[in-house]
């Protein structure tokens, strides 16, 4: 009879509070949605079906992209936000979300609390890019221009990596340039390509095929050192903003909420996926750098980007009207 109690006792409480042994032996028993908070086709678009795929093979599970963009990312964030925290429900993020969210006063979720970031996936660098007519060819014939004139730039949207890649850039250069944001980096890249704006600091791996097939030029990478797919193309440090570098980086997170033992365990598989020999390999072609690691590290990594991008929002104050 205590026997059969204890049982009884043990399922009530299995019940109530939820076994994180049970959760994690179980998990995933059903498809899992992947909230991609930008447009389709565009770099975060790509990287997130790639390493999705891996995850689906890993889990025997399918792992189901949803593209919901606007906001610089915060649509689609606050959606993951408001999600049941039972792990079917993960987001792809980026600075913009987890660290430049001051860019939006008034959002209805809070980043710092209401998501967590189980993972880093990695980090890209950008390319700054130029109309075929623009009258400079290199970042010192930028700056020499800047000082007679505004440049006006294209992005993504207002916070977006697009747009603080040149932010600070425009900072520590001392350039006179004009934001003009777009819904997307797309529309951006068409604009640019039209000659209706400028420049455009993009995300390596579209920029890349952008330069390829001749409809813009590439000025500098922003990377510490160049990057090995464009050997020919000096950093922006190397062409006179000596202490500029500048890296755009994705995460998968997670609602606030969803059992530890799930969050570790997607931690993990994603670790293991991005340092993959096939992953590596093709991460590399595109110029992005896996990172992965732990829980922990994933906070710690958002928490010290946070403080730079504040920083950055405050000195310039960049603020969604």
């Amino acid at each position: 009879m205590k026997n059969k109690l204890s049982v009884v006792a043990v399922a009530f409480y299995a019940a109530m509070f939820g076994s994180a042994t049970a959760y994690g032996e179980t998990y995933p028993s059903r498809a899992v949605r992947v909230v991609v908070p930008y447009t389709p086709g565009g770099s975060t678009d790509v990287l997130a079906r790639i390493v999705t795929e891996k995850l689906s093979q890993k889990f025997g599970q399918t792992f189901v992209v949803e593209n919901r963009p606007g906001a610089s990312g915060h649509i689609g964030a606050e959606r993951v936000a408001k999600s049941d925290p039972d792990g079917y429900t993960l987001g792809v993020g980026a600075i913009p979300i987890h660290s430049a969210y001051k860019i939006y006063p008034t959002l209805n979720y809070d980043p710092t609390t209401d998501i967590i970031p189980i993972s880093i996936i990695g980090e890209f660098p950008s390319l700054l890019i130029a109309n075929n007519e623009f009258k400079a060819n290199n970042v010192s014939e930028l700056l020499a221009l800047s000082k007679k004139e505004i440049v006006h730039y294209g992005s993504a949207g207002l916070g977006s990596a697009t747009h603080l890649g040149a932010a600070l850039f425009a900072q520590k250069a001392h350039a006179n340039m004009d934001h003009v944001p777009y819904r997307g980096s797309s529309a951006a890249s068409t604009d640019l390509m039209g000659g209706q704006i400028q420049l455009m600091f993009e995300n390596l791996p579209t920029a890349v095929s952008l330069v390829d097939s001749g409809r813009v030029k590439a000025l500098a990478v922003t990377s510490k050192e160049r990057a090995p797919s464009l050997p020919d193309i000096p950093t922006v440090a190397e062409s006179g903003v000596p202490d500029y570098s500048f890296s755009a980086w994705y995460s998968f997170f997670v609602p606030k909420g969803t059992p530890t033992d799930i969050q570790n365990k997607l931690s993990q598989a994603l670790d293991e996926v991005l340092h993959s020999d096939e992953l590596k390999d093709k991460f590399s072609t595109m110029g992005m750098q896996p990172v992965g690691g732990t829980v922990e590290h994933g906070l710690k990594y958002v928490s010290k980007q946070t403080a730079l991008w504040t920083e950055i929002i405050e000195t310039n104050n960049l603020q969604a009207k």
